[in-house]
């Protein structure tokens, strides 16, 4: 090759960068000020950013440091994050909470928009840094640098919901549900460098983190945020659930009467709201977590209607499936409902699900010209069971009509006595007067008794029962110090065999709260309801 055609290669290589620079200027030009103070959108790369929201001025805050330090990696930001990770472990190992709390800084510096770094640090700082240390002051003091840490990636990540949402879990499940509660919600409400200028009689663990989780289900709502990570079901059950909360709190820190009743009954009227809201499914359909009563209706009245188009093949399909039961099965199902046992209602209700004719099979046997009329009220019947159900399993996953039953209940001035006199009772009885105690937990009880009669679906609740056991057996405790004993003719006897009942065939204890793991966050599971039988066609 001679060197006069190498020299004239490169001058067409020359020439062929210039040519392609000039696209590429074009394209990656960056967005200057706005058009009307003499600057540009920008290239094309640019528009795209600013269209899709992907720049860090769309995102959030951009900081210098942060955009310094991804430079200097020299494109290995991934290499430098995982060994800063590694670090920032061993400094937790070693118990090193200055290197700790320097090495997560960096790490939030190089990966300000990897939203598991925000989630899981705070976590880290507010749920295992914490209980290091002795002191409850020290504890508290790392919960909130924590919650602190949140709000920060909140600011890089300001169109990220799920931090706004830890921030509302972290003050309220973390500072409400820690064994140290008492202490840190004391020192929550004297915290006047967190709670700035908020007043003092709103400085409450619950209420701040409801006006959180509200802000984080307002970015949802007006700006179409999609949530990434967490069921909708989850997400949007939490401001309801933490007027419950500080409802409860209040009676149980001797807060009683009109106060704690209109808290129990925002807390309901919340509970409504949140039932009343459209929730997309793993099934591609949108439910409302109120409406299972209406599809149920429309399912029998459909059922209704065919019954009168095929008069008599219901129970009789019924009859020819109950000869695929077994004795014990058979029996529990012809029992009459009030005379079941636990054990008999459980294995009925599964029994009847099998031995149900569907509305196709009854649709099946209409003939002649209403056949086709059959058919079609069959698919609005299996439509609307199938809505039913499906809403039913969402509610499972949120205990939804035990919420709202429980919200029912509360607000009554009969439970807000009966809480009111045990309450008492309890300190007459701390303050060595057994007659006083004695007296206000009958009292007590005897107003449980009328909320029960009002409503006695509560009763099938465990949670219920459990509650209302703790009662009873710090009221035998009570009698003990008398050398007396429950009564035969007990006003609660009803509540002690049915938990005599649930242990006997095992139903689970009421879950405990206390120091949860926020769901979706990295390693938490996120509960999803159990698949339901899709209709035929």
């Amino acid at each position: 090759m001679s060197e006069h055609s190498s020299f004239l290669r490169k001058i067409m290589y020359g020439c062929a960068i210039v040519v392609l620079l000039l696209p590429l200027s074009w394209l990656s030009q960056p967005a200057t000020t706005k058009a009307d103070a003499g600057g540009g959108a920008g290239g094309k790369l640019a528009q795209l950013r600013d269209d899709y929201k992907l720049s860090q001025a769309n995102i959030g805050l951009i900081d210098p440091a942060s955009e310094t330090m991804k430079l200097a990696t020299l494109g290995l930001r991934g290499v430098a994050a995982n060994l800063l990770w590694e670090k920032a472990i061993e400094y937790k190992k070693k118990e090193d909470w200055t290197g700790l709390s320097a090495t997560l800084e960096q790490i939030t510096h190089l990966q300000p928009n990897f939203i598991a770094v925000w989630r899981f640090q705070a976590w880290n700082l507010s749920y295992n840094v914490s209980v290091e240390f002795d002191d409850y002051h020290n504890r508290y003091y790392w919960v909130i640098k924590g919650i602190n840490f949140l709000k920060e990636g909140k600011a890089y990540n300001s169109e990220e919901p799920r931090l706004q949402w830890d921030i509302g879990w972290f003050i309220a499940q973390k500072i409400g549900r820690a064994d140290e509660h008492k202490q840190y919600r004391r020192l929550f409400r004297e915290d006047d460098d967190f709670n700035g200028s908020l007043p003092r009689s709103q400085r409450d663990n619950w209420l701040v983190g409801r006006t959180a989780f509200l802000d984080a289900q307002k970015m949802v709502d007006t700006k179409g945020i999609q949530i990434k990570g967490m069921s909708p079901l989850l997400f949007h059950d939490n401001p309801a659930k933490c007027m419950m909360n500080y409802a409860e709190t209040l009676e149980d820190e001797g807060t009683h009467g009109e106060v704690a009743q209109n808290a129990w009954r925002k807390a309901g009227e919340e509970w409504d709201s949140y039932g009343a809201r459209d929730l997309p499914t793993t099934y591609d359909l949108t439910i409302r977590l109120n409406d299972q009563e209406l599809y149920e209706r429309n399912a029998k009245a459909a059922d209704e209607e065919l019954e009168a188009l095929a008069p008599g093949v219901k129970e009789r399909l019924r009859k020819e499936k109950m000869k695929s039961l077994s004795k014990k099965e058979r029996q529990a199902v012809e029992l009459p409902e009030k005379d079941r046992s636990v054990e008999q209602a459980q294995l009925a209700q599964m029994c009847e699900d099998r031995i149900r004719p569907s509305a196709n099979e009854i649709a099946d046997h209409v003939k002649g010209a209403d056949h086709a009329a059959a058919l079609r009220i069959a698919d609005a019947a299996t439509n609307a069971d199938f809505i039913a159900g499906v809403i039913d399993r969402y509610r499972e996953v949120v205990n939804f009509k035990y919420w709202r039953l429980r919200c029912k209940a509360e607000q009554t001035a009969d439970a807000v006595k009966a809480r009111k006199l045990i309450f008492d009772g309890d300190r007459t009885f701390a303050a060595a007067d057994l007659d006083g105690a004695v007296r206000q937990y009958d009292e007590g009880l005897q107003q449980w008794r009328k909320v029960l009669d009002a409503f006695p679906d509560l009763i099938a609740e465990s949670a219920v029962v459990d509650d209302l056991m703790d009662v009873i057996n710090h009221y035998r405790d009570i009698l003990a110090q008398h050398n007396r004993q429950l009564p035969d003719d007990f006003v609660l006897q009803d509540v002690i065999d049915r938990d005599s009942a649930n242990m006997n065939i095992g139903v689970p204890p009421k879950p405990k709260e206390k120091d949860q793991q926020p769901p979706g966050t990295p390693g938490s599971p996120t509960p999803e309801p159990e698949p339901v039988p899709k209709p035929k066609s």
